[in-house]
């Protein structure tokens, strides 16, 4: 693959030449010569390739329609790095989902006010974090949103219920991302 940069005569060249190479833009001024890809005739897929593809269809629709909405294209827009695009930016995150790197009790005492940290973390941005909490018998204690802390990376929930049997507790953590996507992790005390 070769580049080509600020080349006045390659400047804005796209599309195949015969068989041999194809010519694509990146960034400001940047064209790429490449080997034009081949694939094979009657492809079988896996399920998880299938899977992959209709994640990509789906990515697409939604970057489609973020560049449409002219609010989420400014919002992807403040984050878009030079040479990205909004549609690039709003592909990814649709195709990646927020981790949860940790669920940290270690200030919950059953007691009304304890506060639970979850960091959560995303290649663009976490919307919410939901944090539940069960009984051993996983009935459901009580639930609600976190708050974003200082540090844009924490999340912090304060309990509003009492806990009186704190050992087999379960913590569950969902965190969601602007297209929706979510990731559930629990502990257990």
């Amino acid at each position: 693959m070769a580049k080509s940069e600020n080349n006045e005569v390659m400047f804005g060249a796209r599309g195949r030449v015969g068989n041999l190479v194809v010519f694509k833009n990146f960034g400001n001024n940047q064209t790429v010569i490449a080997k034009r890809p081949r694939r094979p005739e009657n492809p079988v897929y896996t399920a998880k390739q299938i899977e992959v593809k209709q994640k990509f269809r789906e990515a697409v629709v939604y970057a489609k329609g973020v560049i449409s909405n002219t609010d989420l294209a400014a919002i992807y827009q403040m984050f878009a790095k030079p040479g990205t695009s909004v549609y690039n930016l709003a592909l990814a995150d649709y195709c990646k989902s927020p981790e949860i790197t940790l669920i940290n009790a270690s200030g919950y005492q059953g007691q009304i006010g304890n506060q639970i940290t979850v960091r959560a973390i995303d290649n663009f941005r976490v919307t919410e974090v939901k944090v539940s909490i069960y009984d051993t018998v996983d009935a459901l204690l009580e639930s609600g949103l976190a708050i974003l802390s200082a540090n844009n990376l924490d999340w912090v929930y304060e309990t509003s219920s009492l806990n009186t049997s704190l050992a087999g507790t379960k913590i569950t953590a969902e965190a969601k991302d602007m297209p929706g996507n979510s990731t559930v992790e629990t502990i257990t005390l």
